[in-house]
């Protein structure tokens, strides 16, 4: 009994160490990815189409807070493998959205019931999935934006293994896309001066 449940014991730590190896192999093919791109967009497709592949899904959503307008503004929408495009939005006070921009954590739904219960919006011209994870991207106490990962075809197909992964992403990836930010306002405004100089020559 002793022997089985060492064995037992063993087994489970070794799935554990290969979940856990898994895990950090993507969030190293992803990093690698990231650090090879300053463009902001293409940070963003980078990340989307590889956590697509992670979690094994054609429908994710990437949204980025643009705080000077007060909107959210879709990055990267794929539903059933199509790419979508969706305009900048408001979020209405006591929405959905609202509510999660200031909880600042993740959030998972499973059944149909769940996500219509907490008003989770369905984009116009899409479906309602049967999983979704939510997980924001944080700055300290800033909200940055979301990475929304659906799943159509199974319920509970998002365990707390999968939102760990998920933030663990979207912290590099919030890290990242403020540098790529920072890169262009910087690269702007030392093409405003060198007009200035020609300019004034």
């Amino acid at each position: 009994l002793e022997n089985a449940r060492l064995f037992d014991e063993t087994q489970r730590l070794l799935k554990e160490t290969e979940a856990r190896n898994a895990e950090l192999a993507v969030i190293n093919s992803i990093q690698q990815a990231v650090g090879a791109e300053l463009d902001f967009q293409a940070i963003v497709d980078v990340v989307g189409d590889k956590l697509r592949e992670v979690f094994a899904t054609d429908d994710s959503n990437i949204h980025w807070r643009d705080e000077a307008n007060d909107q959210v503004l879709p990055l990267y929408s794929y539903e059933h493998g199509v790419r979508l495009q969706h305009k900048p939005f408001r979020p209405k006070p006591e929405s959905w959205w609202e509510r999660f921009m200031r909880a600042r954590r993740a959030e998972v739904f499973n059944p149909h019931a769940e996500p219509d219960a907490a008003n989770v919006p369905v984009t116009p011209g899409t479906g309602r999935a049967r999983s979704i994870m939510a997980v924001p991207m944080l700055t300290g106490n800033r909200f940055l934006g979301a990475v929304i990962i659906e799943n159509h075809q199974r319920d509970a197909a998002f365990g707390p293994a999968e939102v760990r992964l998920l933030e663990t992403v979207s912290a590099s990836m919030a890290v990242a896309l403020q540098n790529a930010q920072s890169y262009e306002a910087e690269r702007q405004r030392v093409l405003a001066a060198e007009r200035a100089q020609r300019e004034a020559e």
